[in-house]
């Protein structure tokens, strides 16, 4: 399959994710629609991910949030249903690096560089970060979210993938704003902001 097929295929399945993510009651608020983006990447990047075959084995899915309701409530309505790598998927809310446990993934709101640095220096294998920071790869982040003209893009580490022994599909490279350790990879894929209220009043 093309990159460009790819891009829109990945495109397409986030998209529709944003209308389940997304109540009726806030639909029209821009801080909602952005969580529920971001909540849609992250549950979309797990399909394009392997982790160590030991990793969660037999357990539920597990994602970790620091420091950001908007985004925890976001990701508690999407998962109901959804089951990620054919396990149930679990949002744990924490607020200190000894309530981290064995999750897969494990979100960094913005503004939290310092705990961002502190966990990725102590991070355990297959534990995949993801962050909101403009130094979010440089501070140890696998995925960090960045913002371009009022949209929500990523970019991609390998070198943090590698050290936290995850594999990212070359399919979800392609449609990354940008790939550190690796070549600059295509510009064609983003979801816009906006979006959910868009189609809020398709509803």
């Amino acid at each position: 399959m093309s990159r460009a097929l790819e891009g829109m295929r990945f495109w397409a399945f986030a998209a529709c994710l944003l209308c389940w993510a997304v109540p009726p009651p806030v639909r029209a608020q821009s801080s909602h629609s952005e969580d529920s983006v971001k909540a849609a990447y992250i549950y979309r990047f797990t399909g394009y991910v392997d982790w160590p075959e030991d990793a969660g084995a037999g357990h539920p899915f597990v994602i970790d949030v620091y420091e950001d309701p908007g985004l925890a409530a976001a990701l508690k309505r999407l998962l109901p249903g959804h089951p990620i790598n054919k396990q149930p998927g679990e949002v744990r809310e924490v607020s200190r690096i000894q309530d981290l446990g064995n999750a897969q993934i494990l979100y960094i709101g913005p503004g939290h560089a310092d705990f961002l640095r502190a966990v990725a220096a102590h991070q355990s294998r297959s534990m995949l970060i993801v962050s909101d920071d403009q130094q979010g790869l440089d501070l140890g982040s696998v995925f960090n979210f960045v913002t371009v003209d009022n949209r929500v893009r990523f970019e991609v580490s390998l070198t943090a993938a590698d050290r936290a022994g995850v594999k990212i599909s070359s399919e979800l490279l392609s449609v990354a704003v940008r790939v550190h350790g690796g070549r600059r990879q295509s510009d064609y894929f983003s979801i816009p902001l906006e979006y959910s209220t868009r189609q809020a009043s398709l509803n």
